[in-house]
Formats: C-alpha cells, sequence, structure tokens
C-alpha cells in the first residue's frame, strides 16, 4: 500500500502539469499586458516622435528639391544652359549641405530635349568639379514657381513708382501733458500737497 501512495501522487503531478500548461498562454499575455502597461508612454513615443517629424521632413526634402530644379527658363530654345543656370549649378555645388547636392533638371518637350538639357547640364557640371565625385542630376517633372526677370523687373519698378513719399504727420498739440495728468497728491503750483 505504501508503494502505491508515492505512484498515485507522481500520476497526480504529471496528470496537474498538463492542466498547469494550458495556462501559460494566459499568464504570458498577462505578463507582458502588465510590463507595457507600467513602461506604458516610453515605447510608443519614438513612434509618436518619427510620425511628427515625418511631415516636416517632406517638406524639406521637396524645399530642397524645389531650390535645386532647373526649371525652362534656365535653358535656352537650343536646350543650351544659360549663365543663369550655370550661376545656379554653382551655388547648388558650393552652397547646399553635402547631402542636398542633387541637381534637378525639368523635362523638355520631348526625350530628345531631356536628353540635351541633362548633358548641357553634366558638362556645366563637370566644368565646374573637373575632380572628384559629380552630384547626381536627375530629371523632374514638376516646375519651380518661377517667372521671367523682365517681369521681376516690372513689379520692382511699378512698386518703386506707387510708393508715397515718406513723411510725418502734422502736431495736433494732444502730445502736450495737461493738468488732468498731474498725479492727484501733488499741488497745482508743483508741491506736495498736504505739506505747508
Amino acid at each position: 500500500m505504501r508503494v502505491r501512495k508515492p505512484g498515485i501522487a507522481l500520476l497526480v503531478v504529471l496528470a496537474s502539469s498538463s492542466a498547469t500548461y494550458a495556462d501559460w498562454p494566459w499568464k504570458h499575455k498577462a505578463s507582458v499586458d502588465r510590463a507595457r502597461n507600467n513602461a506604458w508612454p516610453q515605447p510608443f513615443r519614438a513612434a509618436d516622435a518619427q510620425a511628427v517629424v515625418a511631415p516636416f521632413e517632406i517638406m524639406k526634402a521637396n524645399g530642397w528639391r524645389e531650390n535645386n530644379t532647373l526649371g525652362s527658363l534656365l535653358f535656352s530654345q537650343e536646350d543650351e544652359l544659360s549663365e543663369a543656370g550655370k550661376l545656379k549649378i554653382q551655388w547648388v555645388l558650393v552652397h547646399a549641405p553635402q547631402s542636398q547636392r542633387v541637381i534637378y533638371v525639368k523635362s523638355g518637350s520631348t526625350k530628345e530635349s531631356t536628353d540635351a538639357r541633362v548633358e548641357s547640364v553634366q558638362l556645366a557640371v563637370s566644368a565646374l568639379m573637373p575632380t572628384g565625385a559629380l552630384p547626381q542630376i536627375l530629371v523632374t517633372e514638376i516646375d519651380p514657381p518661377t517667372s521671367s526677370g523682365v517681369y521681376q523687373n516690372l513689379v520692382h519698378r511699378a512698386l518703386i513708382r506707387t510708393t508715397p513719399a515718406p513723411r510725418l504727420s502734422t502736431f495736433t498739440g494732444l502730445n502736450t501733458p495737461s493738468k488732468q495728468m498731474v498725479a492727484p497728491n501733488a499741488a497745482q503750483d508743483g508741491t506736495a500737497s498736504g505739506s505747508k
């Protein structure tokens, strides 16, 4: 009878271990939930910060693309780069941050026109940078918001022509102190009231 008791106890332990094993997924999930609740804001801060910063990074990239785009006005009818276009390339190569030294070329009306523009830009870049790694030259469909120098000159001259001459307003006497502005405890003759 004594031999059977340890065997029965072993059988009970083995039978109960499978029932205990069935509860482990729930216990693990509860443990994970408890850990998440205790560390709550920290795991989600990086995702929130990235969601806040991402639109601004896109805006910065779009701004650099707009700034570094050589639009249609910087090319001649024969798709040759103008002197203003060469100066803009020089600015990009010298002043733009290293990560933003990408030159965008507005596509022409035909494939041949676009190829001629890209070749003209490549020649200008290689003339400015005879050695070293050349910047990327990419074709874009987005035309930068620009206008011709003639139009800008007309706008500037019209602004100057219509600006009135500076003049001071006339004196109205409102700036002189009145008797009402004297402190209430001061007498009219300049002495303090109450002292005789």
